[in-house]
């Protein structure tokens, strides 16, 4: 079953670049290394409210992934649009603490989960020194795939939430010579359709720039999301969050 909790609230601004500006393009790639922890709970065909089943005891999920990660930013000179993302799989085996969809409580289960994460940012640039603190817009898109099957009666529940959630947006930059510290903020609350729904997105890199051309950085991801309704009659209750270490290097021109 595919469920579409998530829903752009507000249409595309469009924002019209100033006339004099330089460009810059910077791209980056990298690995990370991620886990996923939290809760989550699924009821089919029911208004009352889903248990939440912990993934690493209920699903077998939560052990450290390897993810492939990007970012591309394209800066004009005060705005800056950049694009972000990575995707892993995890999979496992747990006992069910409750009901999940059509599969019943304290049975044995095989999960596969697949999780990819795309976000874009548009921020204006106000310097201030050798600090830049940037204000804007940002769009988290999610794609989160769980497959649940039981050992015991070969039955499979799968649930998906794939949707774009728009976000207010924060950067800052701090640049010492060829170290520069980046820190983004992301922050969503807010009820839509009768569920209510937050995120949290935190992102924060250490780059080394050998070269004016080049850069060599670790960083580290954090991502929480909490979505607890009811959906075309069908109710959950997701608490997840996804965390870890980065690290790669790239190019700027």
């Amino acid at each position: 079953m595919r469920i579409h909790p998530l829903a752009l609230l507000a249409s595309p601004v469009l924002l019209t670049l100033p006339s004099c500006y330089q460009l810059e393009v910077a791209a980056q790639a990298g690995y990370a290394q991620v886990a996923v922890n939290g809760d989550f709970g699924y009821l089919q065909n029911s208004s009352s409210t889903a248990i939440q089943q912990d993934v690493g005891s209920a699903f077998g999920l939560g052990s450290s992934r390897g993810a492939p990660y990007a970012r591309v930013a394209l800066d004009t000179g005060v705005p800056v649009l950049s694009v972000s993302g990575f995707q892993f799989d995890d999979s496992g085996t747990g006992t069910l603490q409750a009901n999940f969809g059509t599969i019943t409580g304290n049975v044995p289960v095989t999960s596969e989960l697949s999780f990819a994460n795309v976000k874009g940012a548009y921020a204006f640039q106000i310097p201030i020194g050798p600090v830049t603190i940037s204000p804007g817009l940002a769009v988290d898109w999610f794609d989160i795939d769980l497959s649940v099957r039981s050992v015991l009666l070969a039955t499979t529940e799968s649930v998906s939430l794939t949707g774009p959630l728009p976000l207010a947006f924060l950067r800052t930059e701090l640049e010492l010579g060829p170290v520069n510290a980046l820190a983004e903020v992301g922050y969503l609350g807010a009820t839509i359709d009768g569920v209510d729904a937050s995120l949290l997105d935190l992102e924060a890199q250490l780059q080394v720039r050998p070269t004016s051309w080049a850069d060599l950085f670790i960083g580290y991801r954090y991502l929480a999301l909490n979505a607890q309704g009811v959906i075309s009659n069908d109710a959950y209750d997701v608490d997840l969050t996804v965390s870890g270490f980065m690290l790669g290097g790239g190019f700027r021109f």
